[in-house]
């Protein structure tokens, strides 16, 4: 276990687990509705996983099959109804598994919408959990802002706040923030959503850059298949409430499976 960045053993979740916590509210509100006579209902019936130390790994699934609540399982955002899980080796007991105990193990997260706040410019939205957590001097943490802006190209966006970005420029700055806390693994919940070809074509090498300087692990949460083969990484999908292996994206593409057939016709169909 001394390789394993992440390690996820028979986890389950039920959807009254959900109840209070921090999750995408559309979606938890529709999961709620659909099991309102059976709390105990699950949303998650057993996913299994390893991610060595420096991977690039996607997990993909349909829309409302429980990929964004899984990441926020392993950020410590929701506590799993039961299973083990490992960070670095390290287990943390499900009454301890909290966002601050998964943190002080370097693991960090970024959300779909970015959460960055409106009222600070992009170098304090990035500077806040650096001051926050005291991560060095006021000079190590300036240097930390610049090698992070640099890192996803933000720097020339530095002073400006955030409704002045565009979508794919606040998903910059929120991947920026994270990174600047030396993450050793990564969680980033559908990283592409909502950008443009453009803006997505110039996002996945910046991402790819953490990988190869920096050996960070990430675990990217994406409905964009496509990612897995151009980050050249494996991809495992939720599906039927349960987490399959990790495979190539030309596995899926190729084999005769439901998933490959559901999730993989029009990729298929154009070559």
């Amino acid at each position: 276990m001394f390789d394993e960045a992440l390690r996820m053993e028979d986890v389950h979740l039920a959807y009254n687990d959900l109840a209070g916590t921090i999750f995408s509210k559309p979606r938890a509100l529709g999961f709620f509705r659909q099991v309102e006579d059976d709390p105990q209902k699950e949303l998650i019936t057993g996913a299994n996983l390893v991610v060595n130390r420096g991977d690039t790994i996607c997990i993909g699934g349909g829309s409302g099959q429980g990929k964004s609540a899984l990441l926020r399982i392993i950020a410590g955002l929701v506590r799993p109804t039961k299973g083990n899980i490992y960070y670095f080796g390290e287990y943390i007991p499900p009454e301890r598994l909290t966002a601050l105990e998964v943190a002080k193990r370097q693991v960090g997260l970024v959300f779909q919408n970015g959460a960055l706040i409106s009222n600070m410019r992009v170098r304090d939205n990035i500077a806040l959990p650096l001051r926050y957590h005291k991560r060095g001097s006021a000079a190590e943490i300036e240097e930390k802002i610049q090698m992070a802006m640099d890192l996803m190209r933000v720097r020339d966006e530095a002073d400006l706040f955030p409704h002045q970005l565009s979508v794919g420029m606040q998903k910059r700055v929120a991947i920026a923030r994270s990174w600047a806390m030396d993450p050793k693994l990564l969680l980033m919940d559908e990283p592409t959503a909502g950008l443009d070809n453009y803006n997505r074509r110039n996002l996945l090498p910046l991402i790819d850059n953490m990988r190869t300087l920096f050996k960070t692990t990430i675990v990217i949460v994406t409905h964009d298949l496509m990612m897995s083969k151009e980050l050249d990484c494996d991809i495992c999908f939720l599906h039927h409430k349960v987490l399959t292996d990790l495979k190539s994206f030309d596995y899926w593409k190729d084999s005769d499976t439901e998933i490959s057939r559901e999730l993989f016709r029009d990729l298929r169909s154009s070559g």
